[in-house]
């Protein structure tokens, strides 16, 4: 499938490239510059480009070879430029020696020495596993002809992002920090934690990019109802809702059973936050990445060795850093707010912050099972 490289602005070079789920074909460069036969004149600076790309989101260089048409009669050891004592050289370097290597390929005996040409048909094997990932690592526009369902990302890769990544990227969207080529949103919306709609889709490929270590394009994956991304963000513990209706928020009877809350607005949207399933599932999935397990950062109670299998049961999420008083409607909650609690240590913390004392434990008033 024909590709052109884009420069650092997204702007199409004069260079063409064929690519394959693990492969990148750099087509010759051609004619002077301005002839009617011209082509590819871009050909250096696209390389440069994809050797520095490949190596950025590191997707390792598994082999390299001449592939213009008087050397495919050659065996192909004496045209390879790439071998394994080049994995740790730099994106420059390696640019260097492919350039050195690929004029001594198919040279006549008789030609000039360190003279030839460095701009041949060159095929580029890397461990990436479809067309898709590929032209988003390196940064390649697809010809008209492409179909847009050979960029699609598989469905085992977009399964790799976790509550983490979603977490992270709808803070930035709500920051105004990310940037994105996704559109806004026509049918449906994601509701972020202080009420804030957001595009799914922009939030999806934001947390893929994070997860996956490259930009996933909107052209990477589908959006809407049944697809795998919807399914991810919604099993995250995030609401999306048809584009104009009304976002649902906890009602009063989840607070039920937090009756000192009452009438405290300030104090309810506090609760809220801690208790939103997004904020909830994302510590933990940040626990379990960092630790293997979740316990308790109060008392250090670990949940499996002290109940058994369905001992994490008894581990909440309490927003801890920001006082509640100073809480207000657009408060962005980040992961190191919130805190692992045990049951015990969670209705501690509130009772001591209704009485208005410290919301710390004292050390001595903690037990000590992990």
């Amino acid at each position: 499938m024909k590709f052109c490289v884009n420069d650092e602005e997204g702007r199409p070079l004069d260079a063409n490239i064929l690519l394959e789920p693990s492969a990148i074909t750099v087509l010759s460069r051609g004619g002077a510059s301005g002839s009617s036969n011209s082509q590819n004149q871009d050909y250096p600076l696209a390389l440069r480009l994809i050797l520095q790309r490949l190596i950025a989101c590191g997707r390792a260089i598994t082999g390299a070879w001449v592939d213009s048409g008087p050397s495919q009669a050659l065996p192909l050891a004496e045209r390879q430029i790439y071998f394994p004592e080049d994995a740790t050289a730099d994106a420059k370097k390696l640019f260097s020696l492919f350039g050195k290597r690929m004029e001594r390929v198919a040279k006549a005996p008789d030609s000039i020495p360190n003279k030839g040409n460095r701009n041949k048909r060159l095929r580029i094997e890397v461990t990436t596993h479809s067309v898709g990932e590929l032209a988003s690592v390196i940064g390649a526009k697809a010809d008209a002809d492409v179909p847009r369902s050979s960029l699609r990302l598989p469905t085992k890769d977009l399964r790799k992002v976790t509550e983490v990544e979603i977490w992270s990227a709808i803070n930035r969207l709500c920051e105004g920090t990310a940037a994105h080529d996704f559109d806004e949103p026509l049918a449906y919306e994601l509701v972020a934690e202080d009420g804030t709609l957001l595009p799914p889709k922009a939030v999806f490929g934001l947390a893929a990019s994070e997860a996956l270590g490259f930009p996933v394009l909107p052209v990477n994956f589908t959006g809407g109802i049944g697809t795998v991304c919807f399914e991810i963000l919604e099993a995250a513990g995030w609401s999306i809702i048809p584009k104009g209706s009304t976002a649902n928020t906890p009602n009063a009877s989840e607070l039920a059973d937090y009756e000192w809350l009452e009438g405290d607005a300030r104090r309810r949207a506090h609760l809220r936050r801690e208790r939103h399933p997004g904020v909830v599932r994302a510590k933990k999935a940040q626990m379990r990445r960092l630790y293997g397990k979740l316990f308790c950062e109060e008392c250090g109670l670990d949940p499996v060795i002290q109940f058994g299998a369905d001992g994490e049961a008894c581990i909440e999420v309490h927003h801890n850093t920001t006082e509640v008083a100073q809480m207000t409607p657009s408060h962005v909650t980040r992961l190191s707010d919130v805190q692992c609690l045990c049951a015990n240590c969670h209705r501690i913390r509130h009772r001591r912050m209704k009485n208005g004392l410290p919301t710390k434990i004292p050390a001595t008033q903690t037990n000590t099972q992990a």
